[in-house]
């Protein structure tokens, strides 16, 4: 048997033995010389083995291995695991990157800050916008650094720290630069952003009583439609519009939300098929397309027209046109919908019948 026979297959190759007596070789101190003296052969034959130009000889691999410190199984084998050091080749590029990275930044932080500072004291004799740069800064870190220490809750950490850091850098710049409700309407933004992102991931992983496991999306759903009514308010009295709330920012947030909520009780609570919850929000959507407008032109007094005429498109007809198409589109997709659960229930229960 030679050693082509011995060696070669699909998962070993000259180029991965090549690149495993190489390390190897490195590991223990050796050069090509030295080693190809051990094994009397020359330093040309151990160059081209961890070239991948060629194998060594059946009769040399045991003594190959020895000197490796590693078995005649192991060299064969390790030789086999290339994605394995690959991985650890990607690793060690990550560490290299990672730590690259974190000196890079912080050293530029540390540089923003100290230079801002020095400037502002030299400039100003006081400091003044360096309150700015100094969240700011912090509000960086926290997002490109702050991801690649390694801190516990590394993704709460990141998200805790960045809000803060925006929360102070808002607050400077409203306390020095430009007082007024803005800053409000600001802050609840972000905090309503974040409710509608987490809220359901929070809902996913907190340990709820058993009664209300299965009511996750409702939960999520209600304390989203909260949250919506309170930044209303919030953005009704900052507007300084605090009338506008009960007559005009609530009845257009239910407008937008009773689909939406009717959809999500479908989807979760009706039971059967998915196509029939599927053919129902159809149909939902139906509806919606042409009353929500309707809605709309009542809650805000304008006049409302419905004059479709699908053989004339001009600036009096279009809208009513594209909403009937979509009304026809999203009523078509229903009855298809419902078509295929009748199909699937038909196929169900035919295979009960004959298993029975």
């Amino acid at each position: 048997m030679n050693t082509e026979t011995l060696l070669m297959s699909p998962d070993i190759t000259r180029r991965d033995l090549g690149r495993f007596v190489t390390e190897r070789r490195r590991a223990t101190g050796l050069t090509q010389r030295e080693l190809a003296a051990r094994l009397h052969v020359t330093e040309s034959a151990v160059s081209k083995w961890e070239r991948g130009l060629s194998y060594p000889d059946i009769t040399m691999v045991q003594a190959l291995a020895k000197e490796l410190g590693v078995t005649g199984q192991e060299l064969l084998g390790a030789s086999e695991d290339h994605e394995g050091r690959a991985d650890k080749r990607d690793a060690k590029a990550y560490r290299g990157w990672r730590s690259a990275i974190l000196w890079s930044t912080g050293i530029a932080y540390a540089a923003a800050i100290l230079s801002c500072f020095i400037v502002n004291i030299s400039v100003s004799h006081t400091l003044s916008w360096f309150w700015i740069v100094l969240p700011a800064v912090a509000l960086a870190f926290c997002l490109t650094t702050l991801p690649l220490l390694k801190v516990p809750q590394r993704g709460w950490a990141v998200l805790g720290g960045a809000l803060v850091s925006f929360v102070v850098l808002m607050t400077v710049v409203w306390a020095q630069f430009s007082r007024g409700p803005w800053i409000w309407l600001v802050i609840t933004a972000v905090l309503f952003g974040l409710l509608l992102i987490f809220v359901p991931i929070l809902l996913r992983i907190a340990p709820l009583p058993a009664p209300l496991t299965r009511h996750r999306t409702v939960l999520s759903l209600a304390i989203d439609t909260v949250a919506l009514v309170l930044f209303l308010g919030v953005v009704a009295l900052a507007t300084g519009q605090p009338e506008a709330w009960p007559s005009v920012m609530l009845p257009l947030a239910a407008i937008g939300a009773i689909p939406l909520w009717l959809s999500a009780l479908i989807i979760r609570y009706l039971p059967g098929s998915p196509l029939w919850a599927a053919a129902l929000v159809s149909v939902v959507a139906a509806a919606t397309v042409p009353t929500m407008q309707w809605a709309v032109s009542r809650v805000v007094g304008e006049p409302w027209s419905w004059n479709p005429e699908l053989l004339i498109w001009s600036t009096d007809t279009i809208q009513s046109n594209i909403q009937v198409i979509l009304v026809l589109s999203f009523v078509l997709i229903a009855v298809v919908l419902a078509v295929a659960a009748l199909v699937a229930q038909n196929r169900r229960n035919s295979a009960l019948a004959q298993r029975s």
